[in-house]
C-alpha cells in the first residue's frame, strides 16, 4: 500500500472530532530548557494499577512531560489526565507493526494526535543481518514520510544488541538503518545500554546529526542516575546532543531493582544537578 499526500488527508484521522472535544491536537513545543520527561516504563507497574495517582506523583516530583509504552487506559482519557495535572506527551514506544504496517499507522498517528504526542519510537526489533535492517529502514521511511504529513516523527529505540556488527566494513545494525533511512527517521540512542555494550556514542550522535530529538537518560550497570559510580559522561552527552543531535527534550528511563517511584525521584533530583 502506497500513501501519498493525497492519500494520507483522506485517511480521516479525526482531528475535528478531537477537537471538538475540546482536546488539542498539537504537539506541545519544546523550549530552549531542554526538559526532561518520564518514560512511564519506569513505573508501569504503579501506572497500570492506578494510572492518575501515578500521574500526580510524576507530575509532582517535577517533571514536564511523559512517555508511554502502552496505555492502561484509552488514549482520551490520558490526554485529559495529562491536562489536569500539566504534563505534555513527548511520544510513545510502539511496537513496529504500529508503523510499519500503513493501515496500523493511521490508527497510531490518531493516537498521537490525541495526545498531543511528536514521536512515534519503536522501542527495539530484530532483524536478519545487512539486508534485513536495510528493508527495515525502507519501511521505517515510507511511515516517516506519512507521519511528517501530521507533524509526527518515527524513530527507533537502542538496545545493546542494535551495535553488534552485521556488515563486513564493520558497521554495526544501527549504522545499516541509519544509513539506508530518511534524515527525518529519528535515531533514539538509549544511553545505559549504548555505554554497556561499548559502543562510541559520541560517534554516533557526530556521525548523525539532527537525529537525536529525543534519547533516553539512562546511567550505566543499572545504577539510578546520579550515583557516582556511573560510566555515562553526562556533559558530554548534554554538550553532544544540544549541538550537534539537535535533541528537544529528554526521556528518564530506569527498569533495574531500586522501587521505580523511588528511583524517579532520584533521578529527577539528580537531573537538577547535572543538567540544570
Amino acid at each position: 500500500m502506497t500513501l501519498s499526500r493525497r492519500n494520507f488527508m483522506q485517511m480521516g484521522l479525526g482531528a475535528a472530532a478531537l477537537l471538538a472535544s475540546g482536546i488539542q491536537v498539537k504537539a506541545y513545543d519544546c523550549d530552549k530548557s531542554k526538559p526532561l520527561c518520564l518514560q512511564m516504563y519506569t513505573v508501569g507497574g504503579y501506572f497500570r494499577k492506578d494510572p492518575e495517582g501515578t500521574m500526580a506523583k510524576v507530575a509532582e516530583m517535577g517533571y514536564k512531560g511523559i512517555d508511554y509504552a502502552g496505555y492502561p487506559r484509552p488514549v482520551a482519557e490520558l490526554r485529559k489526565l495529562q491536562d489536569k495535572y500539566g504534563l505534555f506527551c513527548l511520544g510513545t514506544h510502539t511496537g513496529r507493526g504500529a508503523i510499519e504496517n500503513l493501515d496500523n499507522l493511521k490508527r497510531t498517528i490518531e493516537d498521537h494526535l490525541t495526545l498531543g504526542a511528536k514521536y512515534i519510537i519503536c522501542p527495539g526489533m530484530h532483524n536478519d543481518g545487512e539486508a534485513g535492517w536495510t528493508e527495515a529502514a525502507k519501511k521505517f521511511s515510507a511511515a516517516s514520510a506519512i507521519a511528517r504529513e501530521a507533524g509526527l516523527y518515527v524513530g527507533y529505540h537502542a538496545h545493546q544488541h542494535d551495535f553488534n556488527v552485521v556488515t563486513e566494513d564493520g558497521r554495526s545494525s544501527w549504522e545499516v538503518f541509519a544509513d539506508n533511512s530518511d534524515k527525518e527517521v529519528m535515531m533514539q540512542i538509549d544511553m545505559g545500554h549504548c555505554v554497556n555494550k561499548g559502543a562510541d556514542y559520541a560517534k554516533l550522535i557526530k556521525k548523525y546529526p539532527g537525529r537525536s530529538k529525543t534519547v533516553h537518560v539512562k546511567e550505566s550497570d543499572g545504577l539510578v542516575l546520579g550515583d557516582p559510580k556511573g560510566r555515562v559522561d553526562w556533559q558530554l552527552t548534554f554538550e553532544l546532543l544540544e549541538t550537534i543531535g539537535g535533541v528537544e527534550a529528554y526521556t528518564l528511563e530506569y527498569e533495574a531493582g531500586v522501587d521505580r517511584l523511588q528511583a524517579a525521584k532520584m533521578s529527577m533530583e539528580a537531573w537538577k544537578r547535572i543538567h540544570g
